[in-house]
């Protein structure tokens, strides 16, 4: 699948080290990447044409789902062309030369601590929760005090110039993020592939509204592979969905499924169908 326009640039949420970068390095190694401060800056580079494409993390294995995002994607105007799945492997990094037995302080993303909470507790070794991993390492490298270290990625480690004191440190060995491709334009995927498609909708305040608003899934033998609600704008009284549709739009089974949807639903939002990718156990 061919991806991407003259610019050949992707931008992601974070630092250069970041988890989201080492994606975008493995699966777009021809492409320059654009960090950006927060998901809606990474948004907005394609929206704005300062990058074509956007490699934003979806849910994790372990942590669940990665949170705002449902907000920014609600009313997007961006496709999802591609989705990954990316085993995070955490690392332990300090400053050259630093024994493990020298280190007093960890700083990293709070969900990063949590996934190596095992670990940690093994070493006795205080946490500070961070902004990111990457901006952890940078903090890290900056530093002259060996006392301190950071659970990042090894990209991060290069960049940064530091020791991997230790790695896959994470309590679960396939500890893994999903993660989504967007871009201006669809991309065409033929319905003899293995198709994914995801939507947004929001359904009619009646009783059983969300049983009957999905029925049409059923009766027309479409698997969901997710479903996920929440609210918006602080208001508890309606709930949005987010849905994972195992099937191509094209299909005459999705369309008589989305017709009943509609029926139930007060919008509905097709954010886009791509090649469903095949989750990584191993490395």
């Amino acid at each position: 699948m061919k991806l991407g326009s003259k610019m050949n640039i992707i931008s992601f949420q974070g630092l250069p080290g970041a988890y989201s970068h080492l994606v975008c390095k493995k699966y777009y190694p021809d492409f320059k990447t654009l960090p950006c401060e927060n998901f809606e800056d990474t948004f907005k580079a394609v929206e704005m044409n300062k990058a074509d494409l956007a490699m934003i993390p979806i849910e994790n294995s372990t942590a669940g789902r990665v949170s705002d995002i449902h907000f920014l994607i609600q009313n997007t105007k961006l496709k999802i062309v591609a989705e990954y799945y990316q085993k995070v492997e955490h690392c332990l990094l300090s400053k050259k030369n630093t024994k493990l037995t020298d280190i007093k302080k960890i700083y990293s993303h709070e969900q990063a601590i949590l996934q190596c909470r095992n670990t940690i507790k093994k070493y006795g070794i205080k946490t500070v929760n961070y902004l990111d991993t990457a901006g952890a390492a940078k903090l890290i490298s900056e530093s002259k005090d060996k006392s301190k270290a950071a659970i990042a990625s090894s990209l991060a480690a290069e960049i940064y110039g530091l020791e991997i004191k230790k790695k896959q440190i994470q309590d679960k060995q396939n500890n893994t993020t999903r993660f989504l491709v967007f871009s201006k334009k669809s991309v065409e995927v033929s319905t003899k592939k293995k198709v994914r498609t995801t939507l947004v909708f929001k359904t009619k305040n009646v009783p059983a509204g969300l049983y009957m608003a999905l029925g049409g899934f059923a009766k027309n033998g479409i698997n969901l592979s997710r479903l996920e609600s929440f609210f918006v704008n602080e208001q508890f009284k309606q709930s949005w969905f987010i849905v994972d549709v195992d099937c191509h739009p094209e299909l005459k089974s999705f369309k008589k499924a989305i017709m009943e949807l509609k029926k139930y639903s007060l919008v509905i939002n097709i954010l886009g169908y791509y090649e469903a990718a095949n989750l990584i156990t191993k490395k």
